[in-house]
């Protein structure tokens, strides 16, 4: 099997799992009395950890190469969602999202093993296939979550752990490494922040606005639909099947048409608007007009998020050196995880405080900001 076919169902798998749990969160918190708040608490934990360890695994990757520092992510992955499907109390609960994210080097390192083994020419495709590989994820976790979860409140991540832990193995036994090198030079130098401000400034508004979805739609769905944990968790089904066919079948087309600024200005407008339809959906109820303006909203953000996703990373990896690739992509990974903590939380204190529509509104504005920060820099 190629390379580029291993990384992607590398990635895969590792999504599979993250989507089995993710959208559970906010009901498994509920359970133990969890508010909207400590929810976002909760959603931000992972991110947390990736803020603080996204670049130092990619500089580690730099230097070890890509292969063992996939492992490493995998094995932790595995031993974290065993541990969240026997989570006994909200505690047990963050813990193991803490480790998840302290483990989760898997999507940079892939990104920057895919930048050493294409060309700029051929890179943008290699990205978009990863990006799909994340929304298939999306499709298949959710759906497998949804299902697993009326079984019992432990399968779930018993099923999430062991889909990692094969990963691991399939890893272990035919990923090969892509970079044999020493310490980079770019590993003690200053990290040249102004060269990827559109990037990281897009990603951090868009990603900023995204976390709506994970903090706050669940529990409306739930609330003004009616719509039950299994029903919902289709919802994010339809999220990850956008992101399939914008990030697997179009992005390597769109982006050397286009440039991937105008990708990420473009995506960031539409996400604005349809982070903007969702709160109007839950005030027409189970309406015909309710319906149809919930699954436009969630249509359009989730090619607007499709749009930018890949791009920013092709940016990202264009505008840094053969030799910190792993660290440049390890920063967006962690200028994203940063935007994951505060979102999270500025959503469910938003919420708390001033109604899910004010959120919904606070989200589509930040990304619509992130339309506009695009506009630095030349393609």
């Amino acid at each position: 099997m190629a390379p580029t076919a291993l990384i992607f169902c590398t990635v895969l798998l590792d999504l599979i799992g993250f989507g089995i749990v993710l959208p559970l969160l906010p009901s498994y918190a509920a359970q133990f009395s969890a508010g909207e708040t400590e929810i976002g608490i909760l959603v931000a934990s992972f991110s947390l950890m990736q803020f603080l360890l996204a670049h130092w695994w990619g500089k580690l990757s730099d230097r070890v190469g890509r292969r063992p520092v996939l492992l490493v992510g995998l094995a932790g992955s595995s031993l974290s969602y065993l541990l969240f499907a026997f989570a006994g109390n909200f505690w047990l609960l963050l813990l193991s999202r803490l480790v998840a994210g302290a483990m989760g080097a898997t999507v940079n390192v892939a990104q920057a093993y895919l930048a050493d083994i294409t060309t700029p020419e051929t890179r943008p495709r290699a990205m978009g296939l990863l990006g799909a590989a994340f929304g298939l994820g999306f499709v298949i976790g959710p759906g497998l979550g949804g299902v697993t979860s009326t079984l019992s409140d432990h399968a779930p991540g018993l099923v999430a752990s062991a889909l990692t832990a094969v990963n691991f193995v399939l890893a272990w036994w035919w990923l090969p490494e892509s970079r044999h090198g020493t310490a980079a030079p770019a590993e003690t130098a200053p990290f040249a922040w102004q060269h990827f401000a559109g990037p990281f400034a897009a990603t951090a508004c868009t990603t900023v606005a995204y976390t709506v979805l994970y903090v706050i739609f669940p529990l409306e769905v739930e609330r003004t639909l009616g719509y039950t944990r299994h029903q919902s968790s289709y919802l994010f089904v339809l999220l990850g099947l956008v992101a399939v066919v914008v990030q697997g079948g179009l992005i390597g087309k769109l982006v050397p048409r286009f440039g991937e600024r105008r990708l990420i200005r473009a995506g960031s407008l539409l996400m604005g608007v349809g982070l903007l339809c969702l709160p109007l959906a839950f005030r027409g109820g189970g309406s015909t007009a309710g319906l149809v303006l919930l699954y436009t909203g969630l249509l359009v953000t989730a090619t607007g998020s499709s749009m930018v996703g890949p791009s920013a990373a092709t940016l990202t990896s264009r505008l840094a050196a053969e030799a910190e690739q792993g660290r440049a992509l390890g920063m967006l990974q962690s200028v994203g995880a940063m935007a994951r903590i505060g979102g999270p939380i500025v959503a469910g204190a938003v919420a708390a405080g001033f109604g899910s529509w004010v959120a919904f509104a606070v989200a589509s504005a930040t990304a619509g900001i992130a339309g506009i920060v695009g506009l630095a820099g030349t393609d």
